[in-house]
């Protein structure tokens, strides 16, 4: 059975100390109080949960789960209380940002490195949540076999990533926010829209989103993306109309900014033409 400490117990790190309680002994070192509450909350036991001072840091793995801001807190916390438990680690952060070499500290003591991202959203720490999903992995050669075996483990797929893709991992972690976080911004938008026409979201909405969201999967390995609706059509009387149903409300900037950016993708792609762009733009614009 692996042996893992995981640092941190936000989402991601309560997530997958969820996870590991399937397959594996392991530890979560809360930083604070709040977080070791969170982390009891989510039902993890209080036996797996420790603090930097009682940590045994004995597992092979060591991960980091923290926001990006607080890797290099914790790399020197590390270096400074426990340089004699790092020798042979492998160590890894979760962040999508950040390289493997914001760990390079460690490896004078004598641990591996890695940058290890899950591809995934975490609103909810479920463990299902880590089913199936791809694992970004930016690692040397010669780790990126245990790290597979890992996440194996843990029913995901490590995919590792290029040196030159690392220097855009910025990039690559824009395509998660796009993926996840501007999608979260349509469906509220919706769900707001809904309620001010007086229907029940939960009935009208579930349907429609998944099958968009089926079909833009389909879509995934073509250049043209699935989009359907007025600003595809060039309907700019329809449009017109929906504006002027919004009335002056934070729902009508967040229509219009979201309309510009559909139309500029649709004209790109060569789904309308540039008449009705323009058509379609100077509407948006008032």
């Amino acid at each position: 059975m692996m042996t893992v400490t995981v640092i941190g117990a936000g989402n991601v790190g309560i997530t997958l100390a969820k996870k590991l309680d399937l397959v594996a002994d392991y530890e979560l070192i809360a930083h604070s109080q709040k977080s070791r509450t969170n982390a009891l909350e989510s039902g993890l036991p209080a036996g797996k949960l420790t603090d930097w001072n009682k940590a045994e840091l004995e597992g092979e793995f060591i991960i980091i789960c923290v926001k990006d801001s607080d890797v290099v807190n914790v790399v020197n916390q590390l270096c400074e209380q426990y340089p004699e438990q790092l020798d042979g680690k492998m160590v890894f952060h979760t962040s999508g940002t950040l390289p493997k070499e914001n760990l390079k500290e460690l490896v004078q003591h004598g641990a591996k490195i890695a940058a290890v991202h899950p591809f995934q959203t975490f609103y909810f720490n479920e463990a299902r949540m880590l089913n199936g999903i791809a694992w970004g992995v930016d690692s040397e050669d010669k780790d990126f076999e245990t790290i597979s075996t890992f996440i194996k483990n843990i029913n995901g797929k490590a995919i590792k990533l290029s040196a030159e893709l690392v220097k855009k991992k910025a990039l690559y972690h824009i395509s998660a926010v796009a993926a996840s976080n501007f999608m979260a911004l349509s469906i509220d938008l919706a769900k707001e829209i809904a309620e001010d026409a007086g229907i029940d979201a939960s009935e009208f909405l579930p349907q429609i989103l998944e099958t968009t969201l089926q079909n833009n999967i389909k879509q995934l390995g073509s250049d043209t993306p699935a989009i359907t609706g007025p600003v595809v059509r060039g309907d700019v009387e329809t449009i017109k109309n929906h504006i002027e149903a919004l009335g002056q409300t934070i729902n009508t900037v967040i229509y219009k900014n979201m309309s510009e950016s559909l139309a500029l993708l649709a004209f790109d792609k060569g789904l309308l033409s540039g008449e009705k762009f323009e058509q379609i733009m100077e509407v948006l614009d008032k």
